[in-house]
């Protein structure tokens, strides 16, 4: 069995990393599983590397020492438009969260403190509020693969849509909250960690429909209605979606 390196052993093949290829790299950021120590033995090192300027922001994804690295390049000004305007319009931050969470392996410079207390802004401010056309597809997209789920006798097929209804569950919990997303198992992280009750629940429905298709179901319908009542409950009756004029060949 592969033993699951140390952080110190990460950081240093990091750290030579940055040295030999980057070396006008004024802060570099280990964020991910090492930095907040759910590291598995093939657990990559995700590297946010920040220059006072480049022409295009960057990801690469190499290897160092045995070891698979992602790579994000950036300056202040293409980290700022990729946390704002890609990034949080859907309700996740994942750079903003490597810099906060993460550890700067370079000193020297005071571009990580800017760095820093920009995506420490941007993870408190939290994510745009869900409008009320969001809000309503959410509540339909729900109420009916809700019905989709409880209708099916197929195994197979309940177990896609319970996959399907699960994300769909955790993101508007967490996100009519006020609270930050995610995706895939970063996703179960943010849920558990600002409702580990919710996170238990949704987790154990999941494997129910697996398991026991009946229970699951059930588990599932009693989980929506709690989920759907804070934002108005399940829609379906009323429900209507117009597009745009401008949409025709």
């Amino acid at each position: 069995m592969t033993n699951i390196a140390t952080y110190d052993a990460i950081r240093a093949i990091a750290l030579r990393l940055v040295q030999e290829h980057y070396p006008t790299a004024v802060a570099a950021i280990i964020g991910g599983s090492f930095a907040t120590g759910r590291q598995t033995p093939t657990s990559d090192i995700d590297l946010l590397l920040l220059f006072e300027h480049v022409d295009c922001a960057w990801r690469d994804t190499l290897v160092a020492e045995g070891r698979t690295v992602e790579l994000f390049g950036h300056d202040q000004g293409t980290f700022t438009y990729f946390c704002q305007e890609m990034d949080a319009p859907g309700g996740t931050v994942p750079l903003a969260m490597m810099v906060v969470e993460g550890e700067n392996i370079l000193t020297g410079s005071d571009a990580y403190a800017r760095l820093h207390a920009l995506a420490q802004g941007i993870v408190v401010a939290g994510p745009p509020v869900l409008q009320l056309d969001n809000v309503q597809r959410r509540r339909y997209a729900i109420t009916t693969g809700l019905e989709d789920l409880v209708d099916s006798r197929h195994p197979g097929e309940a177990l896609a849509m319970a996959c399907q209804l699960y994300q769909a569950l955790a993101d508007l919990h967490l996100r009519a909250a006020g609270e930050w997303s995610g995706g895939g198992k970063h996703l179960f992280r943010r849920l558990q960690a600002f409702d580990a009750d919710v996170a238990a629940q949704l987790d154990g429905a999941l494997r129910l429909v697996a398991s026991d298709l009946p229970a699951g179901q059930r588990a599932f319908e009693q989980l929506s209605a709690v989920v759907l009542a804070p934002v108005g409950g399940p829609l379906l009756e009323g429900f209507t979606l117009p597009a745009p004029a401008h949409w025709r060949a």
